[in-house]
């Protein structure tokens, strides 16, 4: 068994102009105890052992009575010769290179509205999955439905089924120089007939700064497609997401979004590329103290477009210039601050808003 206990503090503040203070309102400086993660994960050393993973996450002490804590992962993975792996319980969709990986590994301090709005992270399944090609390549297949945990019937709750596959066309100088392509495909019912589709301005102290409300739907499919290159200690990588939705009484929405972001490691040990998870891995300090060094440095630039104004749906179009510094003092911690300009277009107005956050992390245990 491994475990992995990781606190995080963020701080979050803003400058608006009048138009995007009537769009969304006032949005104050505030102080999150943001995910105080606990995880276990390990094997059940059977013949062809199992994988399990189990994962807590404290909301913070600002959350609402009964939901300080929730559930992360309950899984468990069942190796199936050479099908590949059954992975059985609450687990992340298998979708986007930025839901995979861990969060707190990620460049930017949040994930990209486009991900935000059309994708959720985790929900109650089966998927099945496998490398190919010497591990270059990476699919998984799978179907959700938590009706039990949301009071709805399993019919009104809606199904949802996800497919993915990503492959490294090139992977030269022992995985110092790599290209992945990929591409998923996500199909999600309505849920007691209606859908929403929302996010913030990657800034989870922020309000929902794109929100389509709920509406009458039967079902949308989004198809993502993705592309990473990184050689040695730059990396370049973007997505596209592009959804359709079947709402006749809205007219058959369709909504898209899409991102295109590059980062650089001047001191520390590279980000690799994870083959067996199909996501690139954190940047390691240099192996020396905080009071030896100077530790490892990242710098990160992200633009964020994502339209979820179609048909008689006015949710808003958002586009955001993100700039992420990252300092690794030594194992364990990361402290990073993120500079975020956007402008929303939304109830026949446009407004702007300057974001600046902060995050202070650390991580006993790992892999």
């Amino acid at each position: 068994m491994t475990f992995i206990f990781t606190p995080v503090v963020d701080i979050a503040g803003f400058a608006q102009d009048a138009n995007s203070k009537e769009q969304v309102g006032d949005q104050p400086t505030k102080v999150e105890w943001r995910a105080e993660r606990l995880i276990f994960f390990g094997k059940l050393k059977f013949e062809r052992p199992w994988g399990y993973m189990f994962g807590w996450n404290f909301n913070g002490f600002e959350a609402a009575q009964g939901n300080h804590f929730s559930n992360l992962d309950a899984r468990v993975d069942i190796p199936l010769f050479n099908l590949g792996t059954l992975k059985i319980g609450r687990q992340k969709l298998g979708l986007s290179q930025e839901w995979l990986m861990p969060g707190v590994d990620m460049v930017f301090m949040e994930r990209s509205t486009t991900d935000l709005a059309f994708v959720p992270q985790r929900n109650v399944g089966v998927m099945l999955t496998n490398t190919f090609a010497d591990k270059r390549g990476l699919w998984s297949a799978a179907w959700f439905n938590d009706w039990f945990a949301n009071d709805l019937s399993f019919q009104a709750n809606g199904n949802q089924y996800t497919g993915r596959i990503s492959y490294l066309p090139v992977d030269r100088d022992q995985g110092q120089t790599i290209v992945q392509v990929a591409a998923g495909l996500y199909y999600r019912e309505a849920q007691n007939g209606q859908l929403r589709f929302r996010a913030r301005p990657e800034i989870n102290e922020a309000s929902y700064f794109l929100d389509t409300k709920s509406f009458p739907a039967d079902h949308s499919t989004t198809t993502q497609l993705e592309a990473t290159v990184q050689k040695g200690r730059t990396m370049i990588w973007g997505a596209l997401d592009l959804t359709p939705v079947a709402a006749p009484k809205a007219h058959n929405p369709f909504f898209w979004g899409g991102y295109v972001a590059a980062s650089r490691v001047f001191v520390g040990e590279p980000r690799h590329f994870n083959r067996n998870s199909g996501y690139y891995t954190p940047v390691k300090p240099p192996r020396y103290s905080l009071f030896r060094g100077w530790g490892g440095w990242e710098v990160g630039m992200r633009y964020t477009y994502t339209d979820l104004s179609s048909g008689t749906i006015d949710g808003g179009r958002m586009g955001r210039w993100t700039t992420a510094l990252s300092w690794y003092p030594a194992g364990g911690w990361r402290l990073e601050a993120d500079c975020g300009w956007n402008f929303l277009v939304r109830g026949g107005i446009t407004g702007y808003t300057l974001g600046l956050s902060g995050r202070i992390q650390y991580t006993i245990g790992g892999l």
